[in-house]
């Protein structure tokens, strides 16, 4: 029955985290001295020397691994990264020790200088020591990935020369063997070992995918070309599909941007709301209050969104709009627009274009528009299929013409009074008796 009920607890005893594999713990460069294996872990408990491999690439009672970067020019120039071997999060960091130490006997920072610990999931720690002073780029409680830069590699503490001391240990603090081999661990800790005195790869286990900004019109509204008059408010909006892999937000750098196009008075770039954040796979709805410009004519602007430092992505968000010209528009029973028609009948402004009771525009400089600024009478046919003759209002009469108007409105009325007198002694005479 005892042995029954252990039997049961075991199920539910927690599994251990897998191990964690490393990646080599350093940036390698693109050009010059490249790091080199300098002194593994001391597997020999005693007076001797053994490394993993059964050999003496060690020194007694050493603790991790050693890697070198070349002479002290390269450390000078600050040209070595110690990264992260793998995820994990700052335990500890000591920086404040000389960097040059020569002697191996520099004791500051507990013989590792400046260095870093990184707490990792499995519980195991990675230890990254002898940095550069003031190098440090990570703080206590900062998370990291794999790969993160951590600080430089330099000679403080209990070091010879620019190297970098790398040493993962257990949760009980006993450090480890990352190596496998005969006189070494059973099981590797690197990701990709590589052959004696060769390096770990440099692949991390679990890689972060790279960073993808990408963002794909869902739908925009109004759509097509807009026609405002000049100076007019307008708005456009977009709904923009987050298709990537990171997360829009104001803190992050992303906002709406013009790339291209004229200028109609947006305020960009247009931000993000302080507490929005777009995830992978969400929306946002950008909408922009343009003001149109004060001069007739064809315009248009382009939009994309951006990351501070990164640059302009996804889709392109496109405005076009026409604006009118000022008193523009068709008459509700006349011809084309108040200045004139042209060939095709009615001006070329938007809502111009009369209708076919109106006569529409006739040939050039005949006009075709309002009473007020049409031209003189056309004697030939209008254009347009119409048969008829286009009659044309008469002009204002000036001053002289008005008095004029006036004495032969006179003398007609006299002439009518005088032919209904006629014609009124002519009736008489016709009547019988007479």
């Amino acid at each position: 029955m005892r042995r029954a009920l252990l039997a049961l607890a075991m199920l539910f005893v927690a599994a251990p985290a897998a191990a964690q594999k490393y990646r080599f713990p350093m940036e390698l460069p693109t050009s010059g001295t490249q790091p080199y294996v300098t002194a593994y872990r001391d597997e020999d408990t005693g007076a001797g020397l053994k490394d993993w491999n059964c050999g003496t690439t060690t020194y007694n009672g050493h603790k991790g691994s050693d890697f070198g970067i070349g002479s002290w020019p390269v450390m000078d120039a600050g040209s070595r990264w110690a990264v992260a071997a793998a995820d994990g999060k700052v335990i500890f960091v000591n920086d404040g020790c000389a960097d040059h130490c020569s002697t191996g006997d520099c004791g500051c920072g507990s013989g590792f200088g400046n260095y870093v610990r990184l707490q990792h999931a499995d519980g195991n720690t990675t230890t990254y020591g002898h940095l550069m002073l003031g190098s440090l780029v990570v703080a206590n409680g900062a998370t990291v990935k794999c790969g993160d830069h951590l600080g430089k590699v330099g000679s403080s503490g209990n070091s010879t020369g620019p190297h970098l001391h790398f040493e993962p240990r257990n949760s009980g603090a006993t450090s480890l063997e990352p190596f496998a081999g005969s006189c070494g661990a059973s099981a590797s800790l690197w990701l990709t070992q590589g052959a004696y005195k060769a390096l770990p790869a440099d692949q991390c286990e679990n890689p972060t995918p790279p960073e993808v900004d990408s963002s794909k019109l869902a739908t925009e509204s109004p759509s097509g070309t807009l026609t405002v008059a000049p100076g007019a408010n307008f708005q456009k909006s977009w709904v923009l599909d987050n298709d990537g892999n990171t997360t829009w937000s104001t803190a992050g750098g992303y906002s709406l941007a013009q790339v291209g196009g004229d200028v109609l008075g947006a305020t960009l770039p247009a931000d993000l709301g302080a507490a929005e954040s777009i995830k992978p796979g969400a929306q946002k709805n950008w909408v922009l209050a343009f003001v149109a410009p004060t001069t007739p004519g064809n315009y248009s602007g382009d939009y994309r969104m951006d990351r501070t430092g990164k640059g302009a992505f996804g889709a392109t968000l496109h405005v076009e709009v026409v604006v009118a010209n000022a008193g523009a528009g068709g008459a509700s029973s006349g011809g084309g627009a108040s200045a004139g028609g042209n060939a095709n009948g009615g001006s070329a402004a938007i809502g111009a274009g009369g209708s076919a009771l109106g006569g529409g525009g006739t040939k050039p400089g005949l006009g075709g528009g309002s009473a007020a600024t049409s031209a003189a009478p056309s004697t030939e046919d209008v254009e347009g299929g119409c048969s008829c003759r286009a009659t044309g209002p008469s002009r204002p009469l000036g001053g002289a013409g008005f008095a004029l108007a006036l004495l032969v409105l006179g003398a007609r009325r006299k002439s009518e009074v005088r032919s209904r007198s006629l014609d009124e002694r002519r009736r008489r005479a016709l009547r019988p008796g007479r």
